[in-house]
């Protein structure tokens, strides 16, 4: 993996492939990572960002049309408490407080070898509700796309399997670099002490 690179990986819950993006480097038990997150494009309307107009009819940024593989339910997918999504979406539910901490999405990544290390996918699940003429109990709803539900799948490397993956790609490695100086530093030793002794018996 390289800082250029973006991880595609196809999402079940949001019924399409998504892509992540490279964020920063980290450090998770002394071994090196890369920490991919969602870009804000990721459920961004086909008017802000145009490759998304294929999963229109759109509402505000943010949110991710998925009704045909809902049985047309008014369903939107989004991150959590709306993060990363239109700010007018926040004016309608009261008790939303996105962060990227709490709501973000990511995966780190061994840049090596591309094994997670450590992964945290957040979606939230929204409903689409207005007043609908003839249903009593709908004429005083505002038009509004509610949360219903936010879930979170996360998992992490630990015990023996983390102790062999750091030996294997950290220790290890490390170990060879500074015994190749080693050997480099007993031949030239070696040489020059062969110079010596053959000048000096002359």
């Amino acid at each position: 993996m390289t800082k250029q690179s973006t991880l595609p990986f196809y999402s079940p819950d949001a019924c399409r492939s998504l892509e992540l993006v490279y964020q920063r480097e980290g450090i998770m038990a002394g071994i090196p990572l890369y920490r991919y997150v969602a870009p804000k494009t990721m459920f961004a309307n086909g008017s802000d960002y145009a490759p998304n107009e294929g999963f229109c009819p759109c509402r505000q940024s943010g949110l991710l049309n998925v009704s045909s593989c809902r049985s047309n339910a008014p369903m939107f997918l989004s991150h959590p408490h709306f993060y990363n999504a239109d700010h007018v979406l926040l004016d309608y539910v009261l008790g939303l407080h996105p962060t990227e901490e709490e709501h973000g999405l990511f995966i780190d990544i061994h840049p090596m070898t591309g094994v997670p290390l450590n992964v945290s996918i957040r979606l939230q699940l929204n409903l689409y509700m207005k007043s609908v003429s003839g249903i009593g109990e709908t004429g005083k709803i505002s038009e509004v796309v509610m949360p219903m539900i936010w879930f979170e799948e996360n998992g992490y490397i630990d015990g023996d399997i983390l102790t062999t993956f750091h030996t294997n790609l950290v220790v290890l490695p490390l170990v060879m670099e500074y015994m190749q100086y080693c050997f480099i530093g007993l031949g030239l030793t070696t040489i020059l002490a062969a110079l010596l002794l053959y000048y000096s018996g002359r």
